[in-house]
């Protein structure tokens, strides 16, 4: 629950320029004091740092008179500074925090600056934030002194007023001025859209006219066409006699065409069968040159096998050489080290002697402090003893001064005991019997009301059930389409965008699209993966790998030589654009030798990773490259006969041939977005899936929201009628239990008062001499005090504490130079592992070249034996090539004898050719003049058909009836010939526009209709908020004074332009408004009237300025009772002088001035003064 936990006040009002602190709790706070302390200031301070402005609500002439002008000794600009914590553990002020902090600063010339948790914001952000819960300035939250004086005089305009303005019944006012004008609004349009109608019934008559005109116009023309038609049909006669003859001409030269083409025939036929036997002896001469094609590959892989054995060999030898040279450099540089670390051994030794001597002076100081410590524990331990014996004096000088208020407050109420006593005695005599009656009329009751609150209880937990089950419901189907939402979007734009994407790739058809398309089989074609799929290297040697690969990264990798033909077909089947296709098996084992050259880091191979199944991958792109450092050593490396790259992407060939140079080039995405193309289908359709899914989801939710309206509006009611009848139930409790106590105490009291009057003279003495008693001990007590040890112990102490920064500072030289050697010591350690760790590496070198060279001298031997037979199997091949050339045949005459009679019988065909083509010429021109014809008698026809005749129709000449109608219609002039459309639009205008007019009049309606809602509502609001104040006044007031009170409204036919009675009846009084009532019964009227309106909109916590002020102690007793059941659920911080109100409350604070300055007393267990904040 929100409420205030602490003020922090500066320089506002009574309270000085330093800082004065009040804690708080939850519910009952009472702050106390005389007349003019500043107690209300402190409630003035929580408002001020809440954003009011109105200086009349702080008590002052104008907001720069709230800075403190008492002390005069300020330094700096004078200020006003106030800070509210709230508790918002359950963050009903929207602020993501467990405390909220307000504060609120105005300078001397009256600017203020607000704060919210330490950072500054502005005011309107202060109010907004309060409102939201329910704690801002207008919830009638704070009630100032002269606040209830006022609403007392309230007229019953006022009243109501009062309860529009905490309802919030200025949003319907506001809703309904803006209907008005939408009224007005339709109003004009409906009047625009009837102008509009009469001109265009004035239009439609004028295209009437027109239209007529226009028909006129179509008959004649109709009637020309005929008789045009029929001149049409004497043309189409004469069109029929010319198409039969040519008819008759073209099918003469098809006859000729058809005898040349069979003639062709034959010759082609005979042309077939020469071209058939050459193609024979032609495939006997491509078997001749496909075996030496065959024995060619056989001689160059030979030559290649033997040309490799002679280079290993070479390879072989140079290394030995290499490994003689290098094995006395190694000696010489295991015998440097050794000598290095005996050097190093020796210092080691000398450092460590050192620091056991500056540990022998550390542990000496330690022992110093040590001493020093113990004597400056014992002096610390005599100043606190001494403070303590000062504490013990103020503590007895401040209980015996509060011994001392206690006994002259004793002694005024022993006196006002006296005079009350004697009224007391005769009223509980008269209220004890009166009480005897109400119990027993009471009891009836709560019997009743019990077996009511069962059964709302019942009815309650069943609808609650319910509900939960509901919203479980609408939790899950929220959760799904949150979910479903969330996926649809990121769905949607990422199908919209890759879509886009691969439509502009598939453009392209270069070798991204090759592996796309081929990836989609991969497991059917046997596709290990692309190159840059496979293999993996560090983010420093990416310029260096992609420099090397960039012809290959993209390659497609297979087991064998019999897949990548496999799929070379599958490629040129599918009309595919390039592939690159890597073989694992083609791929030969060897390993390089690093060339002896400064800036050379390794062979590329061993800084690229892929699985070991792969490794011939990564030799066959990367084992032939040496990897530098830089530029320089690149170049060198290359010019020795060796691939180099650097590590910025500078690729040199061997002997320098060329360079590649790779800045910051990437591996396209491309392969991956042109396999997406078919998801990305497949995604749309899931898209529509869902879009149809969530409607469903919608309209569930729609069902369940309506049945948890339902649910709640009858749990709400349920709810009303429990609390109604728990409230009454616990006020007949109470009241029965009140009343049986109250009967106890009657019995006792009017006893107690009797034997009471006899004693209270000799307490009057007593108390007086209790007064004076008190008055010496505190002047001795004070006199006995004395501060002479404390300025001895604080001497001793500084002493001690100057020998100690001494003995420190010398303790921190030590270890400074402890560090400093410890430091060296690490560092020679360091020194000679590193030393060790070259003498294990020189010593590992050896070793490996003594085996290296063994295997080297077996490698040799091997590779010898392997050449010999190798150059036997080379001189076999060369033998079988020259029979295979003395076997071929001459079948070169042959082929020139069927060529020559080819050509002869080409040139007939050839003439054949020309005569036919000469009679299709003569043939196209005759079907030309044909199609010419036919297509004329087919205009006719159309135009004959189009009036109902035919070519047979009787003909005559119609010339002269032609002209007739021509000069008839060439009459008809300046026609509208859009008339009879524009005739139909505009009458199908003037419909819709009658359509308009009606929705225009449905829409003015359902705003009238809407105005008369917005009034049913606000009246509705305004009638439950009033009966829920009528209730509450009730209630209140008869708790208060056992009596009635209710509002009336003086007008229910014009509850807005009327007012609310508010009627009071006092027991045994006749009932009266209440402005015709005493001062205490108005007083007493308005604050039933207050809290009666707080709980229409209930605030978190409530400012009480002394409202209890005009209260007699029967009825203080009574609210301060109403104000204790509250304090459970809201926080009441409350100025009030009345002794019920602070035996209630939870923490009391008193405020006494001293020197014009405010001072706060906190009392934590309401009688025990503990802690004085100024």
């Amino acid at each position: 629950m929100v409420h205030v936990k602490k003020v922090e006040i500066f320089g506002f009002k009574s309270f000085g320029f330093k800082n004065t602190t009040v804690q708080f709790e939850p519910g009952l706070v009472s702050i106390s004091g005389p007349n003019g302390s500043g107690k209300s200031n402190i409630l003035d301070a929580i408002i001020f740092a809440m954003g009011e402005n109105k200086p009349k609500v702080m008590r002052v002439d104008k907001l720069r008179s709230l800075i403190h002008d008492i002390e005069g000794n300020q330094r700096g600009p004078k200020l006003a500074r106030t800070s509210v914590h709230f508790d918002n553990s359950d963050r009903k002020i929207p602020v993501d925090s467990d405390a909220v902090e307000i504060t609120r600063e105005m300078d001397s010339n009256g600017e203020n600056t607000y704060y919210l948790n330490k950072k500054q914001t502005n005011r309107s952000n202060i109010l907004d934030l309060l409102d939201m819960a329910n704690a801002g300035l207008g919830q009638l939250n704070a009630v100032q002194q002269g606040t209830v004086t006022r609403i007392s005089e309230f007229t019953s305009e006022e009243k109501r007023k009062t309860i529009e303005d905490l309802i919030g019944l200025s949003y319907f006012d506001e809703k309904k001025v803006e209907s008005v004008k939408q009224l007005d609004e339709a109003d004009r349009r409906l009047e625009i859209a009837l102008a509009k109608m009469g001109e265009i019934k004035k239009r439609i008559d004028e295209l009437e006219e027109e239209r007529n005109q226009k028909l006129r116009h179509d008959i004649l023309e109709r009637e020309l066409n005929r008789y045009k038609a029929i001149a049409a049909a004497n043309k189409m006669k004469i069109i029929s006699a010319q198409k039969i003859s040519k008819e008759s001409t073209l099918a003469e030269l098809t006859g000729e065409i058809t005898a040349f083409d069979s003639e062709r025939t034959l010759l082609r036929t005979e042309i077939n069968t020469l071209e058939t036997e050459k193609t024979k002896l032609m495939a006997e001469a491509n078997d001749y040159s496909q075996a030496k094609a065959s024995l060619d590959v056989e001689i160059s892989s030979a030559m290649e096998q033997y040309e490799i054995d002679n280079s290993a060999i070479s390879a072989s030898k140079k290394r030995l050489e290499q490994i003689n040279s290098r094995m006395p450099q190694i000696k010489s540089e295991l015998d440097n080290v050794d000598k290095a670390r005996s050097d190093i051994d020796t210092q080691i030794l000398k450092i460590r002697e050192s620091i056991d001597e500056t540990n022998f002076k550390k542990n000496k100081i330690n022992d110093d402090l040590e001493i020093i410590d113990s004597q400056r524990n014992k002096i610390l331990t005599e100043q606190s003893e001494a403070a303590s014996r000062k504490s013990e004096i103020d503590n007895k000088i401040k209980s015996l001064t509060s011994q001392l208020n206690d006994a002259k407050l004793k002694l005024s109420k022993i006196q006002n005991e006296k005079e009350e006593s004697l009224i007391k005695i005769n009223t509980n005599a008269t209220k004890f019997k009166e009480l005897e009656q109400d119990i027993e009329q009471l009891t009836g009751y709560q019997s009743q009301l019990k077996s009511m609150l069962n059964n709302h209880t019942a009815s309650i937990s069943e609808l609650k059930s319910r509900i939960e089950k509901l919203h479980a419901r609408k939790s899950k189907i929220h959760n799904d389409m949150d979910e479903l939402g969330l996926i649809l979007e990121k769905s949607s734009k990422a199908a919209n965008q890759y879509e886009s994407k691969i439509k502009t790739v598939k453009g392209f058809m270069h070798e991204d699209y090759t592996v796309a398309k081929l990836k989609e089989d991969a497991e059917k074609l046997g596709i290990e993966g692309l190159v840059y799929e496979m293999i993996s290297w560090d983010k420093q040697y990416e310029r260096s790998v992609l420099a090397v690969s960039s012809d290959w990264i993209k390659a497609i990798v297979v087991k064998d030589f019999a897949t990548l033909l496999g799929i070379a077909e599958v490629a040129r089947s599918k009309k595919l654009p390039k592939l690159k296709i890597i073989p694992l098996d083609a791929i030969p084992q060897f390993k390089l030798t690093l060339p002896k050259e400064s800036g050379v880091i390794g062979i590329l191979a061993n800084y690229v990773t892929c699985d070991p199944v792969y490794a011939s991958l990564k030799t066959f792109l990367f084992g032939n490259i040496v990897l530098t450092e830089n530029r320089e050593s690149a170049y060198n490396v290359s010019q020795l006969g060796y691939k180099s790259v650097t590590l910025d992407g500078e690729y040199f060939e061997a002997k320098g041939g060329t360079v590649v140079i790779d800045i910051n080039s990437k591996i396209s995405k491309l392969t991956k977005l042109i396999s997406m193309s078919s998801d990305i289908d497949g995604l749309f359709q899931s898209i529509s899936i869902i879009k149809k899914y969530l409607l469903k989801k919608k309209f569930s939710l729609k069902k369940l929201e309506d049945s948890i309206q339902s649910y709640e509006e009858r749990l709400s009611i349920s709810k009303t009628s429990l609390t109604s009848t728990n409230e009454n139930y616990s006020n007949l409790t109470s009241r029965i239990t009140s009343a049986l106590n109250m009967k106890e105490q009657l019995t006792q009291r009017i006893s107690e008062l009797t034997e009471r009057n006899t004693v209270i003279e000799s307490e009057v003495s007593t108390c007086d001499s209790h007064v004076e008693s008190l008055q010496q001990r505190i002047t001795i007590v004070e006199e006995n005090y004395a501060s002479g040890e404390q300025d001895r112990i604080a001497n001793e102490l500084s002493r001690i504490n100057v020998k100690k920064s001494e003995i420190e500072k010398l303790y921190t030289t030590i270890m400074n130079e402890y560090r400093d050697k410890s430091s060296q010591l690490t560092t020679l350690q360091t020194q000679d592992n590193r030393e060790q760790s070259q003498s294990n590496r020189l010593k590992d070198e050896e070793n490996s070249l003594h085996l290296e060279y063994q295997e080297l001298e077996t490698k040799i031997q091997e590779l010898e034996q392997q050449k010999e037979s190798k150059s036997t199997v080379l001189v076999t091949l060369r033998e079988r090539e020259q029979e295979l050339i003395s076997t071929s045949g001459s079948s070169i005459g042959h082929l020139k004898e069927f060529d020559d009679k080819l050509k002869i019988l080409s040139e007939k065909d050839k003439e054949l050719t020309k005569q036919i083509s000469i009679l299709e010429r003569q043939s196209d021109s005759l079907n030309r003049d044909l199609h010419d014809l036919i297509e004329n008698e087919a205009k006719l026809q159309q135009i004959l058909s189009a009036f109902g005749f035919n070519k047979n129709m009787e003909t005559f000449d119609v010339e002269s009836i032609v002209q007739g109608l021509s000069s008839e219609l060439a009459s008809l002039n300046a026609l509208n010939a859009k008339a009879p459309e524009t005739y139909l639009e505009v009458s199908y205008g003037y419909r819709s526009m009658s359509t308009r007019k009606n929705s225009l009049e449905a829409e003015r309606n359902s705003i009238v209709k809407f105005i008369e809602d917005i009034e049913k509502d606000k009246r509705q609001t305004f009638l439950d908020a009033f009966d829920k104040v009528d209730k509450e006044i009730r209630l209140i007031f008869n708790k208060m004074t056992e009596g009635n009170a209710w509002l009336e409204l003086q007008n229910e036919d014009d509850i807005f332009n009327s007012g609310i009675s508010y009627l009071i009846q006092f027991p045994n009084k006749p009932k009266r408004e209440s402005t015709s009532i005493s001062g205490g019964e108005k007083t007493l009227a308005a604050i039933v009237f207050v809290l009666a309106l707080q709980k229409l909109k209930p605030s978190p916590f409530y400012l009480f300025d002394e409202v209890d002020a005009h209260l007699d102690a029967p009825n203080s007793e009574r609210l301060a009772k109403i104000l204790e059941e509250r304090s459970k659920e809201s926080q009441f911080i409350m100025v009030s002088l009345k002794d019920s109100v602070i035996q209630k409350a939870k923490l009391i604070y008193g405020v006494f001035p001293k020197n014009g300055v405010s001072h706060v007393v906190t009392y934590k267990d309401k009688r025990m003064p503990s802690v004085r904040t100024s």
